[in-house]
């Protein structure tokens, strides 16, 4: 495949731009659309305040880093199972954990120790309610964990308190038994249960002091948990957002517009002007003729006199000029007139190429040899009784007794003639190449409308008895193996390929170069 420059795919955006904004407009719409019937959701979100301990210092490094250590523990702990039980429950939420669990999200606000808590609901006062209430549970969550954490070092404390005190109060009873006793066995007894005694209240008077100091220990370091900002019933929804929607959608429609394009650029096997088509058929583009509106059959086809002015007229002007041009390298008295296929636009080139070349004072007869399916005679509007099946089969008569003046001095016309049975027979005998050597010993310029090239074995047996074939392709519908095959055919016979002519090109590539000058726009039928 070719590489495209910014011309060519400026030409493929105009040509293809009205299927990208069907797309666009189909995305868009159906976005639109989708996103009005959709529930609305509404957003609301509290924030949080985790408070470290007194005991950790604001502003030790690794104090803060623990502090949002701290936050992002809390922030995995603030939709956990526990705290959403406990806000279903004090709501009355006909919710499950899961149900709830989705609905909210947690985040920490940058590198603080503020944390975020948003819900999404389809009732904005549920929102904001349930937003506020997770904020309290968790508050009062935090709060119970800790208080259950001190009750159960306080518990451990004072059961090694009582045991203590009931040690003491067992040594009391113990001395108070052996009273004063004098003798050294009791004496030493009681010296013994006397230190053990000392030790044992000097440990639970430390315990004493332990419960006081590890009570003010834990008040000072025990983290909190406060309401920063309450949650605000939303006033619009978060979702669904309709213009936005419509703008995804027209974007998605546009990349969509853009790979179909783009597809169907690659799949596209026809002629295009931008082609080098040139290198493609072995001979030059000599014009590029502009679509015009759909021309009727009969005169309104010669638009060379009817629409003077136009690009498509213009271009045709052109043909002219790059004809002369051509019989510089080899004289160019008659002309086969041909196309790959039919509907390319080569009778109605044919016939206005006769006609410019009769305003630049030639005289010029335009045959139809098409003698399958002939349509100059249409195309002048005059009877089609007598022609060139005529002369073919009339040796002896004057081939101007088969021709009829048409549109302008110096243009004669030789129709087909009735339709024969064999055309093939007729153009290919001794008989066709005299008629044709008759007539361009009378006239400048002999034009041939012949049969498309493959769909008939006339026109190179027509193309042989001239002194050159142009080539009519129709842009965006021959083929471009169909092309191929066609300048191939006109080669591998030895005869010579005067040039193309691009017809029926949309957009401004055709009148590109008249445009300026001449405003017009094209169809050219056969």
């Amino acid at each position: 495949m070719e590489e495209l420059d910014l011309r060519q795919l400026m030409r493929i955006a105009r040509r293809r731009a009205w299927l990208v904004v069907l797309l666009m407009a189909v995305a868009g719409g159906a976005a639109w659309v989708n996103s009005t019937r959709e529930t609305p959701i509404y957003a609301a979100s509290a924030t949080m305040l985790i408070t470290p301990g007194q005991g950790i210092s604001a502003t030790d490094y690794n104090s803060i880093i623990a502090g949002q250590t701290l936050a992002e523990t809390y922030r995995a702990l603030a939709d956990s199972s526990p705290v959403l039980d406990r806000v279903i429950a004090d709501l009355g939420l006909p919710l499950d954990f899961r149900d709830l669990e989705k609905m909210i999200t947690t985040s920490v606000v940058g590198d603080t120790q503020l944390v975020q808590i948003s819900v999404e609901d389809t009732d904005s006062q549920r929102a904001a309610a349930i937003a506020n209430e997770v904020v309290d549970e968790f508050s009062s969550y935090v709060t119970d964990q800790a208080d259950a954490r001190a009750e159960a070092t306080q518990g451990d404390i004072d059961a090694q308190i009582e045991a203590l005190e009931a040690r003491i109060i067992e040594l009391d009873s113990r001395l108070a038994q052996l009273g004063n006793g004098q003798d050294a066995a009791t004496q030493q007894q009681i010296a013994d249960l006397s230190a053990e005694r000392t030790l044992v209240n000097e440990s639970l008077m430390e315990l004493n002091n332990t419960t006081l100091a590890l009570t003010s220990q834990m008040m000072a370091s025990s983290s909190q948990v406060e309401p920063a900002v309450p949650a605000r019933i939303p006033d619009s929804p978060v979702s669904p957002r309709p213009i936005l929607a419509m703008l995804i959608g027209l974007l998605a429609g546009f990349m969509v517009g853009v790979g179909v394009v783009a597809l169907l650029e690659f799949l596209d096997n026809t002629v295009k002007p931008e082609q080098n088509l040139e290198a493609l058929a072995g001979g030059p583009v000599l014009a590029t003729v502009s679509a015009l509106n759909k021309l009727k059959p009969g005169g309104a086809q010669v638009f060379s006199l009817t629409q003077p002015r136009s690009s498509a007229s213009e271009a045709l002007r052109l043909l002219r000029t790059n004809l002369e041009f051509a019989s510089a390298s080899g004289e160019i008295h008659s002309l086969t007139v041909t196309s790959p296929g039919p509907g390319e636009g080569k009778s109605t080139i044919t016939a206005n190429l006769g006609v410019v070349m009769a305003q630049a004072g030639l005289s010029v007869v335009i045959i139809d040899a098409d003698l399958r399916k002939p349509t100059q005679h249409s195309v002048f509007s005059i009877a089609n009784d007598r022609g060139l099946t005529t002369l073919l089969t009339h040796p002896e008569e004057n081939w101007r007794s088969a021709a009829a003046k048409v549109a302008l001095p110096g243009l004669l016309l030789v129709p087909s003639g009735p339709i024969p049975p064999n055309p093939s027979d007729l153009v290919s005998g001794g008989r066709f190449a005299q008629v044709i050597e008759r007539i361009k010993a009378d006239v400048d310029l002999v034009i041939l409308d012949s049969p498309p090239l493959l769909s008939a074995s006339d026109a190179l047996a027509i193309a042989a008895r001239t002194d050159g074939v142009m080539l009519v392709c129709r842009s965006h519908h021959t083929r471009i193996d169909a092309l191929r095959h066609a300048a191939h055919s006109v080669h591998q016979g030895g005869i010579r390929l005067i040039g193309l002519v691009v017809n029926r090109q949309q957009g401004q590539r055709g009148a590109s170069y008249y445009g300026q000058y001449y405003g017009s726009t094209a169809t050219q039928g056969d």
